[in-house]
């Protein structure tokens, strides 16, 4: 029973402390959207797009390295923890440098004056404070603690909010309020934990590489490179995409706020997995399918139903929110980004096994499939359908990345599970399509609302009912 009352304080503190934040930028949006144009967002957007073509390099996936030794090897996993620090420190010099020559040359013209700062801005933290962040994380994470790592989420969020809200506001600083902003929270988080990593857990970094083991490490973490990157490929690119179109920058700004507006429905999402992924793992290491099932079933009601409700009423939300009407009259955008993200909870039901069974060669089918043929799409669709290119192929290739681990070896030889995928890839896209025609049907939406919530309390009673209690 302690260790359900851990799932649901986990689960609630990861998914819900991020929206603090959010609640009061919610309240802040108005106000600086008359401070800010859609060619802000645009420029932002496209820098990030740009910025992000490297980010899965940023730890050659060591995270999957740092998982499985906590779990397989509990008894010896801080000397592989250190020396998987200390490796990336140093490896941390070679990515900023990579990093500040990509964004040397692709900074969009309209952002030329302040190139340097922005430069300096993006890869200071990372290169003095990245690795530490993220073994004191992991360690947090997987040691079931959330409050650690909520705090300091929360924290450096409010933080960056607030700084930007003051240099956008007051000093009139326009997209560069987004960089110092973030400079400020980002460093502050990261900072944090290096006492912690250091002193008090005794995690220093060991720079005794050893050869072998760290060719072995690699092994098993360069190919979850391109699964990582599936992200950038996905919706990085596609602004990338946009802007060598010549797309306007007004047009990528409408696309952006999208999708910002968008992530506070991707920021549960991912507060969510990240508190049930131990329990999966714990799952699967125990053989316990019933609960993993379970676990499964109550992940994807919340992801579908939440998703949908937000996506109908999308248009409020953007009239509540956004003073600029340019920014406003983005909604339907919206819609199609955060459906797209009903993938999530199959996804990573489906992918645990081969993070868990060490299976990541395989995941390259699963994700960079998905990456490029989102790419794919954006380049020869955008000259037609312009950003509707971006959001019809990154929907596509997120239903192909959320199902078809169902139907690799390395979930059909390991996982004795029946989760029927192709019901739920259907209901997905059938949900997609009321969200999208009723929008702008005020009734109809209300109407929609009051019958799911009526049918979800039911379900979710009688799933704690028929043996929520028994994870544990």
């Amino acid at each position: 029973m302690g260790s359900k009352k851990t799932l649901v304080k986990n689960g609630l503190l990861f998914s819900l402390a991020p929206f603090i934040p959010k609640v009061v930028s919610v309240f802040l949006l108005p106000i600086m959207t008359k401070y800010l144009t859609a060619t802000d967002y645009g420029i932002a957007g496209t820098i990030s797009a740009y910025s992000q073509s490297i980010g899965a390099l940023s730890t050659l996936g060591l995270a999957v390295v740092l998982m499985n030794s906590f779990y397989k090897d509990p008894e010896n996993y801080r000397g592989t923890w250190k020396r998987i620090y200390g490796f990336l420190n140093c490896w941390m010099i070679v990515y900023a440098m990579l990093q500040s020559l990509i964004l040397f040359f692709c900074i969009p013209e309209e952002a030329q004056a302040n190139k340097w700062w922005i430069i300096i801005l993006t890869n200071i933290t990372t290169v003095f404070f990245g690795p530490t962040a993220q073994i004191g994380s992991a360690y947090f994470t997987y040691t079931k603690q959330s409050v650690p790592v909520v705090w300091r989420s929360v924290v450096a969020a409010l933080i960056t909010m607030f700084s930007t809200f003051y240099l956008v506001v007051y000093m009139k600083t326009g997209y560069m309020g987004w960089y110092i902003g973030g400079f400020i929270g980002t460093l502050f988080s990261n900072a944090t934990y290096w006492p912690v990593v250091n002193l008090k857990l005794g995690l220093r970094p060991s720079y005794k590489f050893s050869i072998p083991e760290l060719k072995h490490s690699l092994s098993v973490s360069v190919p979850t490179i391109p699964h990582y990157y599936t992200t950038y490929m996905m919706e990085g690119s596609g602004r990338m995409v946009l802007d060598q179109y010549s797309v306007p920058q007004e047009r990528i700004g409408q696309l952006s706020i999208s999708q910002n507006i968008g992530d506070m429905y991707q920021v549960g999402v991912t507060g969510i997995n990240q508190a049930v992924s131990p329990y999966f793992m714990s799952f699967i290491r125990n053989k316990e399918w019933r609960k993993y099932t379970i676990l499964a079933y109550m992940f994807i009601a919340i992801v579908f139903s939440s998703a949908f409700l937000m996506s109908i009423w999308s248009k409020e939300i953007f009239g509540l929110l956004l003073s600029n009407k340019t920014l406003a009259s983005a909604y339907p955008y919206a819609i199609v980004y955060i459906m797209a993200f009903c993938y999530r909870p199959m996804y990573v039901v489906s992918t645990n096994f081969n993070f868990y069974f060490e299976k990541t060669k395989q995941l390259l089918y699963i994700t960079f499939t998905s990456g490029v043929s989102a790419i794919s799409f954006y380049f020869l669709f955008t000259p037609f359908w312009g950003i509707w290119a971006f959001l019809i192929g990154h929907y596509i290739a997120c239903l192909y990345m959320g199902y078809s681990g169902f139907f690799y070896s390395c979930y059909r030889k390991n996982a004795p599970l029946k989760l029927h995928p192709l019901i739920f890839m259907g209901i997905q896209i059938l949900i997609t399509i009321v969200a999208f025609t009723t929008v702008e049907y005020i009734f109809i939406k209300v109407g929609l609302t009051v019958v799911l919530i009526s049918c979800m309390i039911p379900v979710l009673l009688r799933m704690r009912r028929l043996k929520v209690g028994s994870i544990n």
